[in-house]
């Protein structure tokens, strides 16, 4: 075994470890404007972790992959679905003024839900193929 099949071990074994602890230490609840500086980012006292990047000699035909399923599985429907309801209950909660269907309500806190969901790093956003997904009603003319 050569010094660069070690070093290479090595880094997959500390990005396997990161992609982990990044996992582990995600939110569990959207970030609060109070923790943001006006500019967007992070206040005082965040820890910024920077991932460790390794010299790899890749082929010149090697082919580049896209991991994208088209159906996430069920546990990740009811992760997002129990995500869509915590932040539509967020735009919600205290509005004296509400439509009278969930639908219409849906459609104007949309904006709002994919604001947050963009602000705690979620790929996906709420749009007509994703409400089908999640079992919830189509965007009303």
């Amino acid at each position: 075994m050569s010094v660069d099949n070690i070093f290479r071990w090595f880094a997959g074994i500390g990005v396997a470890v990161f992609k982990l602890i990044k996992y582990f230490l995600r939110p569990s609840y959207p970030a609060s404007a109070e923790n943001l500086a006006e500019d967007g980012a992070p206040a005082a006292g965040a820890v910024a972790i920077t991932p460790v990047t390794a010299d790899v000699n890749v082929s010149l035909d090697a082919r580049i992959g896209c991991d994208v399923q088209s159906v996430p599985d069920t546990q990740e429907i009811e992760r997002r679905r129990d995500l869509v309801r915590t932040l539509f209950n967020d735009f919600w909660s205290g509005a004296h003024d509400k439509p009278t269907t969930f639908a219409k309500r849906l459609d104007q806190a949309e904006d709002y839900l994919n604001e947050r969901l963009a602000a705690i790093g979620e790929f996906w956003r709420l749009d007509n193929n994703t409400r089908a997904m999640l079992g919830l009603p189509p965007r009303s003319k």
